[in-house]
């Protein structure tokens, strides 16, 4: 039996910043690319920090930003079977509320990872939250349960002992859900408002961490939800989930595709696709590959006709057009955080809590500075509005405007 306990310190708080959302995995478009001014330098766990907030517990999920409010899920307990949805202030770091739930699922994970892996995501009115124990929870902005379900129990089988990490996605009222492991393998589209299900198809069974993504349909009205599975890369009607086209290949199973215009980037088992989209229905045609823009585990990232992808500790940069390599640079240590950019600056965050900042030049990206934070950070960082939320298993951190 499900229990769901409140610790709620519902705060009636003024909001006057005036940060851009963040309301996905990578964004609200799910590129990684923040708007508004640059983070100021230099900046460090005691400096230029605008708050720092204590965590219940551990975390690999990114920060949302919505309408002043920053989302985070975190795991406790000594099995990380408490589930926590928690909201902050993104003037004060004041937590306005918490949420806590009891899993339903297995716990279970690769040691590397926890419970809350996936991030968050909100369509302004609502916050949906999903773990790695198939529990998927929504709330509205203020914390109140609109519905919750376990996935888990629905879809027997719906784990294989190493853990979640695919973040769910809206597509205007439908959230699309990803869970592929090497056991019971499925995607499903729900309902935002009634929790239920307006379809599910069978996926792979074959594990793949990677975080679907919206891409152009017929028209802007109509997008549809990109899924990457380990052997299979489908695009679905969000409110039917109709196959459009589907790619056969092998893909990533930790880095997820990147989007500009209608170029599609797919990371791959050994190379970087990209492939230009195709009108009503036809599967998207293959423009060139590149082994040395592929990713080690972080998404690449599109920027100014360029791409950044960390394989291992060396950001290489490409031409959009060609894949053709144009620079790399050593950075330190190993990446679990994908690339983001704000503000003319590329924030490239190593697990042992360093934070590089680049700048991507005209010819050579330049590193500018490293800042330690000193502690282990794998999840991917917000970065808009002149400001750069990062989370580590214990701490909270807004770098930048107040």
């Amino acid at each position: 039996m499900r229990r769901f306990v409140y610790t709620v310190s519902l705060s009636a708080v003024l909001f006057s910043s005036m940060a851009a959302d963040w309301t996905h995995f990578r964004g609200s478009d799910s590129t990684g690319v923040g708007s508004g001014d640059a983070v100021p330098l230099p900046f460090g766990p005691k400096q230029q920090v605008a708050w720092k907030a204590d965590l219940p517990g551990r975390g690999l999920s990114s920060p949302v930003l919505v309408d002043n409010k920053a989302f985070l899920t975190a795991s406790s307990g000594e099995k990380q079977n408490h589930l926590h949805v928690l909201a902050y202030d993104t003037k004060t770091g004041q937590r306005l509320w918490q949420r806590t739930v009891w899993a339903t699922g297995p716990t279970d994970t690769h040691s590397k990872t926890c419970p809350a892996a996936p991030t968050p995501v909100s369509d302004g009115k609502y916050l949906v939250a999903l773990f790695a124990t198939n529990d998927l929870i929504c709330l509205d902005l203020e914390g109140n349960l609109q519905w919750i379900r376990s996935l888990h129990e629905e879809n027997p089988g719906a784990t294989d002992g190493r853990g979640l990490a695919s973040s769910p996605l809206i597509i205007n009222s439908t959230i699309i859900v990803q869970c592929e492991n090497q056991n019971t393998s499925f995607a499903a589209g729900i309902d935002i408002s009634t929790g239920k299900n307006r379809w599910q198809q069978a996926r792979p069974r074959e594990l793949s961490w990677s975080s679907p993504i919206s891409i152009p349909g017929k028209s802007l009205n109509e997008p549809l939800a990109l899924i990457q599975g380990n052997n299979k890369l489908s695009a679905y009607e969000p409110l039917t989930g109709k196959e459009i086209w589907a790619i056969q290949g092998r893909w990533h199973p930790f880095a997820s595709c990147a989007l500009k215009g209608r170029l599609l980037l797919v990371p791959g088992e050994n190379k970087l696709f990209a492939y230009e989209l195709q009108d009503e229905g036809v599967p998207p045609k293959l423009l060139w590959e590149q082994s040395r823009l592929n990713p080690s585990t972080a998404s690449p990232l599109i920027y100014e006709g360029k791409i950044y992808s960390l394989r291992g500790s060396i950001l290489a940069s490409g031409e959009l057009k060609t894949g053709n390599i144009l620079n790399q640079i050593r950075l330190k240590g190993g990446f679990s955080s994908s690339l983001v950019v704000a503000g003319g600056l590329l924030f490239c965050v190593n697990e042992d809590g360093l934070v590089h900042v680049v700048r991507p030049g005209e010819e050579d990206p330049v590193l500018v500075d490293s800042y330690p934070f000193e502690e282990t950070i794998l999840s991917t960082p917000a970065a808009t509005g002149g400001a750069l939320y990062l989370r580590s298993d214990k701490h909270f951190w807004k770098v930048g405007k107040h």
